[in-house]
């Protein structure tokens, strides 16, 4: 679970709005501060840089251009074209140099959303998990240009939910042994109410981020779609909407023991771990 200590987000587009405001030093990178990099993709709505030679044709970026497609099918939202911009860093240590100049409170991340005068920004280091890093940043800018702020526990579990890629019914290969395991031997049990109460991503542990995401994949792998669909239309519509919790009750009947369940049905106790 330790990646996802590194990910944890820290409500990113607020903190870094409210820093821009209060202009306490968060500059945004720009070419009169960097060179523009030798890679540039413009693919409405990304603006796609990388400090290296990044192929067009590149797995990466076409299943980066696929998430959009992929949001909009699923949750029924005309997404915006609102820019937004994305760079890619070649190695971590040019990473770090550029959040310890630009970001320092952020330094130690692997992949950053922020927004500053109404831009969105991607940052993300090439490796092994650009494209779940760039799938879950990329998901965090749709939703939030097209949508506005949600509720942390809920904009984070469909983070979590999209950034995993190719693999059949979206399974993330570390929540869900992790929950399982959990719930086997009583270390942990679901709670809505708790979730839906954390405010300050400071406050979510790796736990909470895998209950996140197992919330949004019960209700999108079992026909309950509708459930987020509706709120996040509604939200988009600026319409006032039950909170997303009381939804869930209305809708599952003792939903946490549901998703118990479900977490048993989907990873039983005899399952090889997933590759």
């Amino acid at each position: 679970m330790g990646r996802f200590n590194q990910l944890v987000e820290l409500r990113l587009a607020l903190l870094l709005s409210l820093c821009a405001i209060f202009s306490v030093g968060c500059t945004m990178w720009s070419n009169q501060i960097h060179n523009p990099p030798p890679t540039f993709v413009d693919d409405v709505p990304l603006k796609i840089e990388a400090d290296f030679d990044l192929q067009d044709d590149s797995q990466v970026l076409q299943e980066v251009r696929n998430l959009k497609m992929e949001l909009r099918d699923d949750l029924g939202i005309p997404f915006s074209n609102d820019k937004i911009h994305v760079r890619i860093f070649r190695d971590a240590t040019t990473f770090a140099a550029f959040t310890r100049q630009h970001f320092p409170q952020l330094n130690g991340r692997r992949a950053l959303f922020v927004v500053e005068r109404g831009e969105y920004y991607v940052y993300a280091i090439w490796s092994e998990n650009v494209l779940s890093d760039l799938r879950h940043e990329l998901t965090h800018a749709y939703l939030n240009s097209s949508v506005g702020t949600l509720p942390l526990w809920l904009d984070e579990g469909l983070a979590e939910y999209y950034e995993v890629a190719g693999v059949p019914g979206r399974l993330n290969r570390e929540h869900l042994p992790w929950l399982a395991d959990g719930t086997r031997t009583g270390r942990w049990q679901p709670d809505l109410e708790r979730l839906a109460s954390l405010a300050k991503p400071e406050q979510m542990t790796s736990t909470d981020y895998a209950e996140a995401w197992l919330w949004v994949h019960f209700i999108m792998q079992n026909q309950r779609s509708p459930i987020i669909r509706d709120y996040l239309v509604a939200r988009r519509d600026k319409q006032i909407v039950d909170p997303i919790p009381l939804a869930i009750r209305n809708t599952i009947p003792q939903a946490e023991l549901k998703l118990a369940e479900h977490v048993s049905m989907t990873y039983p106790a005899d399952k090889p771990r997933l590759p």
